[in-house]
């Protein structure tokens, strides 16, 4: 995300920028003005902007070797590494004794595939580097050990970097990266711990740590570090998403709405945040909240099939069968391949009484996925609810799904008993119980009046004891 669209006096050097470009005016700012529209562009992700900006910027500041730096910098992550290094050279003729631009030309070197010149490059320079700058050799000399494969090395060359300084914060986002790729997420715990005894304010460091401790299912404790990174640096808006996105996947949903309503009014909105507040609201039972969150996402992204499920889905919880079915066709209208929404548009016609329109939903949906048993129960329990006990049976069979799940055995057992099979019934019982116990609570939900039946309670109390 582009944290500068959030810093007045940027956006409007920018305006004025693009104001000036538009009017084919001559355009001149400072040098520091230049580099930070060259650095807005840059985290917007417009590397062709950025990179005219950087080219106008060292035509008006031909001495200016930073203006250099930052166009070779750019053509590097165009891939353009052999103009870069063309640009480096006449960077080194005004700041010969420049540190960054050798640095520069080592990642030039790495994406033209010539690592043993890059390692060169960089030995030299560790001679006579201080801690500061060894750490940002030793970043670079990691990129060159990614670029040979060489993940052990890599990852070891950035642990060096850290330690050589605490707040070469490209050196830890790199080694949160690199982290992922390893999988060493025990001994990522243990060094960032250490770090942070060394500087508890190392807001990327809590961030890392909480992306291991979530990776090996330590929760609570991922959470904790989140919270701590966006403590240490308040502008940390990917430690708000994955706190929020964690307390949401716990069922946390207020303290996930806490971290949505903190980028909600520090970052930029998307789509995708409005939705994740709506979530929260639709989990937390206050549907007309999560409706308005989900108009506010439509204004984004009016074509997204998912939204409009979600809505239908709010008015269904609201029993607006009507309204819930209008969602419910425009998802389908938008995209017609997703066997939930049918078998959602099929629940709601059950309950508007359409009941061959829903009959038709469900037959879309497992034909759709065949696969799926939920949907040929969900289904099936539709034509049981609707005094269809044979249909629904054959309805298991035509779906012949080889599935032990406990919701197939207690629904194919509820078939049964009111289809009047009950000595079959009575043997799935006993299946269905033996395979998830637990699950027998399904059985009362699908067909309520066999919580009174005698040969049921019999059953259930004997693999109770079991």
């Amino acid at each position: 995300m582009n944290h500068l669209r959030n810093d007045p006096a940027v956006n409007q050097l920018v305006a004025a920028y693009e104001a000036q470009f538009g009017r084919g005016e001559e355009v001149f700012f400072e040098e520091k003005a230049y580099l930070k529209i060259i650095d807005f562009y840059e985290k917007d992700f417009q590397l062709d902007k950025a990179l005219e900006v950087a080219g106008y910027a060292i035509t008006h500041h031909t001495y200016s070797s930073e203006c250099y730096s930052r166009k070779a910098e750019l053509l590097i992550g165009l891939g353009k590494a052999e103009e870069a290094l063309s640009v480096l050279e006449e960077a080194r003729l005004f700041a010969p004794s420049e540190p960054d631009i050798d640095l520069l030309q080592a990642e030039a070197l790495i994406v033209l595939q010539r690592p043993a010149e890059a390692h060169a490059i960089l030995e030299e320079m560790k001679l006579e580097a201080d801690s500061e700058l060894l750490s940002d050799i030793l970043l670079v000399e990691a990129l060159v050990y990614e670029a040979e494969g060489q993940q052990e090395r890599m990852f070891f060359t950035l642990k060096a970097a850290i330690e050589a300084d605490l707040s070469n914060q490209e050196a830890l986002e790199r080694f949160g990266a690199c982290i992922d790729l390893s999988r060493k997420y025990e001994e990522s715990i243990l060094f960032h711990e250490g770090l942070l005894e060394q500087d508890a304010y190392l807001a990327q460091a809590w961030y890392n740590l909480g992306q291991a401790h979530n990776y090996l299912g330590n929760y609570e404790e991922a959470i904790q570090a989140y919270e701590y990174a966006y403590l240490a640096d308040e502008n940390m808006e990917e430690a708000f998403r994955e706190c929020a996105g964690l307390c949401f996947e716990l069922r946390q949903y207020y303290k996930a709405l806490g971290c949505y309503e903190e980028l909600l009014e520090n970052f930029e909105t998307d789509s995708d945040l409005y939705i994740s507040i709506g979530q929260c609201y639709f989990h937390l039972k206050k549907y007309k909240s999560a409706l308005a969150f989900y108009t506010r996402a439509l204004q984004f992204d009016p074509l997204n099939d998912e939204l409009y499920f979600y809505m239908g889905e709010c008015y269904a919880m609201e029993e607006e069968w009507i309204t819930a079915i209008h969602f419910f066709e425009k998802a389908i209208q938008i995209e017609e391949g997703r066997e939930d929404y049918h078998a959602a548009l099929g629940h709601a016609y059950y309950y508007f009484d359409e009941w061959d329109k829903a009959d038709a939903c469900y037959r879309q949906a497992v034909t759709i996925n065949p696969d799926d048993s939920q949907y040929w129960v969900k289904w099936a329990v539709f034509l049981l609810d609707t005094g269809r006990a044979t249909e629904a049976l054959n309805v298991l069979e035509e779906g012949d799904i080889d599935d032990d799940s406990a919701e197939l055995m207690y629904c194919r057992t509820a078939c049964l008993f009111a289809a009047g099979k009950r000595q079959e019934a009575c043997y799935w019982l006993g299946e269905a119980l033996l395979e998830n116990f637990d699950g027998h609570r399904l059985l009362f939900t699908i067909l309520p009046d066999l919580e009174q039946d005698p040969d049921v309670l019999s059953l259930i109390s004997t693999y109770s004891l079991e």
